[in-house]
């Protein structure tokens, strides 16, 4: 089956918003991305109003209904009475869906005409012990995929706009397209449902026609006015507001057996459904529409004030809002309901203790029952695990509290004080190198001020010119120690953050080693200075030698010329 609510996933970011808001939880969470479970929503279209990112689109027949008016086919639209809802005059839009190209332009409240004539039938006969009205498609999945036991309280009529296309079909022929136009998104649906084979064509929502609208450039001052081509419906026109299906039949004068019940809203219809299932009520006739004030607030509407549109609608069914107009039952709009339940794949007590241990709940007190993930109690999240509708990370507690621990661990294994300072300069964190550091525990430093431990500057510094110091080497005296210092500004916190690293032993090795350096120069330079007294030494030594041996041989000289001079 496919959905009539598509999801854009790279949109999607993993909010839960949908889930937490689907009021029959048919949203499964897979790799981080919401899947709508056709074979179990009811099409109230609440994700697709409280998705944040506009992750989720409906499926349009706009291209097939373009197609039509291209080819020259025979357009009939039927138009759903919560139109004047929308802000325009009625005779302006008539002449605007004309500018566009549609042939015939009627009110879908002729087809509430006829359903109404259908419930007054059924009031008037009294067989059915309740009756609930079946012209809202959402509450018709809601009572066939969730209370199929409560279908026979279900009126077995068509809706208006089924009904509508059974007439407009018998007037225009088969060949003629009959588009819906409406503010509802589950009609796409029930269009398409084999039960109503062949009667509607397509259907566009005012989203869309107001988009068509405004592509076309068409300035609703230039449209001329043009006119229904269906006979007054009168008090019908009253169907998109709340209690007006009952206040067609109170026209008719055929509400006598039945006490009167208007229910609106997802939420009261599931309420009252259950109430029924409780066997609380008996002997009532039940309009149920699954949006707020009715189809006037439908998914598709304009933005515009439900309150303003109720108004505009009264406004324009005035003085017939008593008049309920003849009406031959001359066509079948017989239906049949049929249970659409899914048989529910449900845990063992065992595997959903197994789940909640999982995500950190050992026991009932650790159920918080938060909501956060979507689910309205733990034990429901579990099984919504079990069916794979749901993943355990989406447990909001838990994943916090896994990052807490993981945060913890990091700051409890790593040998570098970390500290964390509020704008006042009090100490919000201090791990355990910091205890170790400062000589103080963890529960004696948190609160107090940085300046009671150390110097402060270099923190208010960073906390007033927003500029961080990197790899500072400071020495604290007070404390015996140097580290090599990084503070840094956290701007979202409006806090600094200071991680130091204590360097107190290498720079001890650093000046070990230079002092070994420094005693070795200075014992080399001594060896040298005694080198050169030696060379000095000797150098005299070798002098007075050598003058010695210089007069010695001069005289040896001498003697020898002189011997010779004289014949010896």
């Amino acid at each position: 089956m496919t959905s009539i609510i598509s999801l854009k996933k790279v949109r999607c970011k993993n909010c839960h918003k949908c889930i937490r808001s689907c009021p029959v939880k048919s949203i499964q969470f897979k790799d981080d991305q919401a899947q709508i479970m056709p074979e179990e929503c009811i099409l109230c279209g609440t994700c697709l109003e409280v998705c944040p990112q506009n992750a989720k689109t409906v499926l349009s027949d706009i291209f097939k209904i373009r197609g039509y008016i291209k080819t020259g086919a025979t357009t009939v639209v039927s138009l759903a009475p919560s139109f004047v809802g929308m802000g325009m005059p009625p005779a302006k839009t008539v002449g605007i869906l004309k500018r566009l190209g549609f042939t015939h332009i009627h009110e879908t409240a002729e087809g509430a005409l006829m359903v109404s004539e259908e419930y007054a039938h059924l009031c008037e006969l009294g067989t059915m012990e309740n009756i609930i009205t079946t012209c809202c498609p959402t509450v018709n999945a809601l009572l066939e995929k969730y209370y199929p036991d409560l279908i026979k309280y279900a009126a077995p009529v068509v809706s208006p706009m089924i009904a509508h296309g059974i007439k407009l079909r018998q007037i225009y022929g088969d060949e003629a397209k009959i588009i819906f136009v409406g503010p509802c998104i589950s009609k796409k649906e029930e269009a398409r449902d084999s039960r109503h084979a062949g009667i509607i064509d397509a259907v566009l929502s005012f989203e869309e026609l107001k988009s068509w609208i405004k592509e076309e450039h068409i300035d609703i001052d230039d449209i001329e006015e043009a006119s229904f081509e269906n006979e007054n419906p009168k008090v019908a026109r009253l169907y998109p507001i709340t209690s007006g299906i009952i206040s067609t039949i109170m026209a008719k004068g055929s509400l006598q057996h039945y006490k009167k019940l208007s229910v609106d809203g997802i939420e009261n219809c599931k309420e009252m459904l259950q109430s029924m299932r409780d066997g609380k009520i008996h002997g009532c006739f039940i309009e149920m529409n699954s949006c707020p004030g009715g189809c006037i607030n439908g998914p598709a509407m304009s933005d515009r004030s439900r309150f303003t549109a109720q108004l505009e609608v009264e406004d324009y069914t005035g003085e017939d809002a008593a008049v309920f107009p003849p009406v031959e039952r001359i066509y079948t709009l017989d239906k049949t309901f049929i249970d659409a339940s899914e048989t529910p794949n449900l845990p063992t007590e065992e595997t959903i203790r197994s789940i909640l241990k999982s995500i950190g709940k050992e026991s009932p007190d650790d159920e918080l029952n938060c909501g956060a993930c979507g689910y309205p109690t733990c034990r429901e999240k579990a099984i919504a695990v079990y069916q794979g509708k749901s993943e355990l990370t989406m447990c909001l507690p838990y994943m916090k509290e896994m990052a807490q621990s993981l945060s913890n661990v990091i700051l409890s294994v790593t040998p570098n004080t970390i500290m964390l300072v509020d704008k006042d300069l009090k100490i919000c964190e201090f791990n355990q190198a910091a205890e170790k550091l400062f000589g103080i525990s963890r529960k004696e430093a948190i609160g107090c001020y940085i300046y009671e431990f150390m110097d402060s500057s270099d923190f208010e510094f960073v906390l007033e010119e927003k500029i961080p110091i990197l790899d500072k080497k400071v020495t604290y005296e007070n404390l015996g120690v140097t580290v090599m210092e990084n503070i840094l500004y956290i701007p979202e916190q409006h806090m600094i953050m200071g991680l130091m690293k204590d360097v107190t032993s290498e720079e001890n090795q650093r000046d070990k080693l230079y002092n070994l350096k420094m005693d070795t120069i200075a014992m080399a330079q001594k060896v040298i200075d005694k080198q050169m007294v030696v060379a000095q030494e000797i150098a005299g030594l070798l002098g007075e030698t050598t003058a010695e041996t210089k007069v010695t041989l001069s005289k040896l000289k001498d003697m020898i010329v002189y011997n010779e001079e004289n014949g010896q």
